[in-house]
């Protein structure tokens, strides 16, 4: 059977097998079903015949391939002549002079290696008239020559970027939540008029005032595309994706946290809470004294002392390399192990999420809360646009908090620092 008829008998299978299978889906939309075993037996039979003549195509186009290539290098040296004689083929590599024996043309045109049967082209005796030459030429790394036999060396893994370190949430109290909404109740006023009274006098009166916050479940999100076959071809690459969106997640939570502007959707972050204790203005004194002056400031106002003070790495470097008058630093100097990071017996957070030369002081355990809804959800989906017939893939990555301040004015500002 020639080339062309195969390749008709291959475009008839592939007709015949897209008709059972449109067949058999509007069938089965139509009564509601799935496909029956007597469907699918049918479209795997004409898969496979389908598959079978593609296989045989294959091979003779590899016969022809075989015989092209000879006659690139070779031209008509050792083909049949018009004579029916053979030219010598003393010219020809030995794996010419094998492909052009007798032998081995029989064994093609037969068939017989295309069975699956065991088969045979029997002994072919070649001489090798090339052999100085091969011996002459020298390898080299050129691509022309055994260049292509260097393997290159791959290292395994992949080298991530760097991120700036989470903080936030781990020094601020946290809690779950099933709601879209938040909502607290803050005294706000407390008036106490207790006081000695005379036996028989009217009683003072004292007054309690609240009001009624609310902070709002926030989404953060975003997602990436990728293919398929990305997914299905580079082990680890999935999980990889994974850890990649959530981090995405996290680093936009931890700017929120602290920096949220809060208009919808965004989070009020402690930064832009009304209500802080005044703000401490460094001016003639040092990073840490101006610290100092804070945590005293809402010890005294809000009754309850700071648990740490979130600074930038630049501010805490000036703080740390401070020196005395004699050129002494303050702290351990640059012979001793990294100092611990605190001021005052309170911890510092040194993160690059809040603005150079202000840093904020407050009580984050026990005055503030995150509330989550759930924890980071990853999903995959094909769905978006036209995603499923290109065979790509829209992974997402979202989670949803609230921000709960009970007590603004036990965080307050420290402006100035150098």
């Amino acid at each position: 059977m020639t080339l062309a008829q195969l390749e008709s008998d291959l475009r008839a299978a592939n007709e015949k097998t897209s008709t059972l299978i449109a067949d058999a889906g509007q069938k089965a939309n139509a009564e509601n079903r799935v496909w029956t075993d007597e469907e699918r037996v049918a479209i795997k039979g004409s898969i496979a015949e389908a598959e079978a003549i593609h296989k045989r195509i294959e091979q003779l186009r590899g016969d022809q391939e075989l015989v092209t290539r000879l006659d690139k290098l070779t031209g008509s040296v050792g083909r049949p002549t018009s004579s029916g004689l053979i030219v010598p083929r003393t010219n020809l590599t030995i794996g010419a002079q094998f492909v052009q024996s007798a032998e081995f043309q029989t064994l093609i045109r037969s068939g017989l290696h295309r069975r699956g049967s065991a088969w045979s082209s029997g002994a072919v005796e070649c001489t090798d008239p090339f052999l100085q030459m091969m011996r002459a030429t020298t390898l080299t790394e050129d691509p022309a020559s055994g260049g292509k036999l260097i393997a290159p060396q791959y290292l395994p893994g992949i080298v991530p970027l760097n991120y700036k370190r989470l903080m936030m949430a781990s020094i601020l109290a946290s809690g779950t939540t099933d709601s879209n909404a938040i909502i607290y109740m803050i005294e706000t006023t407390f008036t106490n008029a207790a006081a000695p009274v005379a036996e028989g006098a009217a009683k003072p009166e004292s007054a309690l005032v609240f009001d009624q916050r609310t902070d709002p479940v926030s989404k953060i999100a975003h997602w990436l595309p990728t293919t398929e076959e990305l997914l299905e071809d580079v082990p680890g690459i999935m999980a990889y994706i994974d850890a990649r969106l959530t981090l995405g997640v996290q680093l936009a939570e931890e700017d929120q946290l602290l920096n949220g502007n809060g208009t919808p959707p965004n989070i009020l972050g402690l930064m832009n809470r009304s209500g802080l204790a005044t703000a401490v203005a460094r001016g003639t004194m040092t990073n840490a004294e101006a610290i100092l002056q804070q945590i005293t400031n809402i010890a005294t106002t809000a009754f309850v002392y700071p648990d740490a003070v979130v600074m930038n790495p630049a501010n805490w470097y000036t703080t740390i390399t401070a020196k005395d008058t004699t050129g002494q630093y303050f702290g351990g100097g640059p012979f001793t192990s990294v100092p611990v990071a605190s001021l005052w017996g309170t911890p510092v957070v040194v993160t690059p999420s809040i603005v150079a030369n202000t840093a904020l002081v407050g009580a984050y355990g026990t005055m503030a809360q995150v509330f989550r809804k759930g924890g980071i959800r990853v999903e995959a989906s094909n769905s978006h646009q036209d995603y499923f017939i290109k065979n790509l893939v829209a992974i997402r990555a979202e989670e949803r908090l609230a921000l709960c301040v009970y007590r603004p004015g036990a965080f307050g500002k420290v402006t100035g620092l150098n």
